[in-house]
């Protein structure tokens, strides 16, 4: 049982150990892709926050929804707005915004300062930002569905060789803080190895898992719903009387303490306009959009509300799923070690490999050994 459990801890690891590497890194990256886009975007990402117009005010003084709208629509005659990140938590960055060009139905991307209502970034391809690059790579491997039923099923793989790992060395325990560092290659590579994989196999159990999750049931939605096709934006989907202030006014009566951290447009025909939050203040493992409120997109009539405090028990263990998979729960102290635990995937493939390869090596030199002739030295 133990040799069987063995190889298939050694042949999952081979199989994906490329991909754990990949999306740890990348994971690793995107745990600070504002500050990488600050340094590498700073003009196009961050923003001078404003006082509240009165001396000693420290409170951002942002334009109103509909200003910024109208702002924006006024710099993008070409395109219409289908989704708005505003940056209420992060003050000095700028909003984002989701966009489609007239006669084109892919997605892409601007930003907004939300005090001056200036357009920072002309639309370009989600890919074709620095975030963009890591999250196309982290989770789809640039290869859309494809890609995300693969990275789904090595999340998965983290989770069995965390699970077969900790069985397989479970007496490593006793000498947990032990690395024989005057031992061969093979041996030191291999406390390494198994003191990372046993002192992160909840990390990695709770990446793997969380990750897969998303990817899988993301696919599996979309083939089982048989969404229809989204067809090239031509004109504005909703109204241009629609006030996005009135409709947040009208969510915060609906739902007490109610703040929208994205607001969704229309982009297909007939659709909605649905506003993403959370009732604030939040929980540290509660997610920014687990709550919402749709709206009629031509009358603003009220449509549903959705609460997550009256959700099922599952529905309120995914939606802690975000802040624990990214580790925005904690501050600086949870952004560190997030960043290190998303490197440990990566680790664990490289030792793992080396292990493997150090002892293939051995059983190929130990027959060509044993075959040669024994030297005598009788006359």
């Amino acid at each position: 049982m133990r040799k069987r459990l063995w190889q298939l801890h050694s042949w999952l690891g081979l199989f994906a150990g490329l991909g754990l590497v990949l999306i740890g890194l990348t994971g690793s990256l995107l745990m600070f892709h504002h500050e990488l886009e600050a340094l590498f975007n700073r003009e196009l990402v961050i923003v001078e926050p404003t006082s509240a117009g009165r001396p000693g005010a420290s409170a951002p003084n942002r334009l109103p929804l509909d200003t910024l709208l109208a702002h924006a629509q006024r710099q993008l005659p070409d395109h219409e707005i289908a989704g708005w990140l505003p940056q209420y938590d992060e003050p000095e960055l700028a909003d984002v915004l989701y966009v489609l060009r007239h006669g084109s139905d892919q997605w892409q991307l601007a930003t907004l300062n939300p005090y001056t209502g200036e357009l920072l970034a002309t639309p370009r391809g989600l890919a074709e930002t620095l975030t963009g690059v890591l999250l196309e790579l982290h989770y789809t491997f640039f290869a859309d569905h494809v890609g995300m039923i693969l990275t789904g099923l090595f999340g998965l793989v983290l989770c069995v060789l965390g699970v077969t790992g900790v069985w397989l060395y479970r007496s490593f325990w006793k000498n947990l803080l032990t690395l024989r560092w005057k031992s061969s290659a093979r041996i030191l590579f291999s406390d390494v190895h198994k003191f990372v994989g046993i002192t992160t196999v909840a990390f990695n159990l709770l990446l793997g898992f969380t990750g897969a999750y998303w990817n899988l049931t993301h696919v599996i939605g979309e083939e089982l719903a048989d969404l229809p096709e989204q067809p090239p934006m031509e004109r504005r989907l909703y109204s241009d009387t629609l006030s996005l202030e009135a409709l947040q006014r009208d969510a915060a009566q609906r739902l007490p303490g109610f703040r929208a951290n994205y607001i969704s447009l229309p982009f297909m025909p007939e659709g909605g306009v649905v506003l993403w939050g959370t009732i604030e203040p939040r929980g540290p493992f509660t997610s920014p959009y687990g709550s919402t409120v749709a709206y009629d997109a031509q009358t603003g009539a009220h449509q549903a509300t959705s609460d997550l405090r009256e959700a099922g028990l599952w529905t309120r263990i995914v939606d802690t799923f975000r802040p624990l998979h990214y580790g925005t729960f904690g501050g600086w102290t949870v952004k560190i070690l997030w960043t290190i635990g998303g490197l440990t995937p990566g680790a664990l493939a490289v030792t793992g490999f080396v292990i493997w390869r150090l002892r293939r090596r051995r059983r190929q030199s130990a027959p060509e050994f044993a075959a040669r002739p024994t030297v005598s030295w009788s006359t």
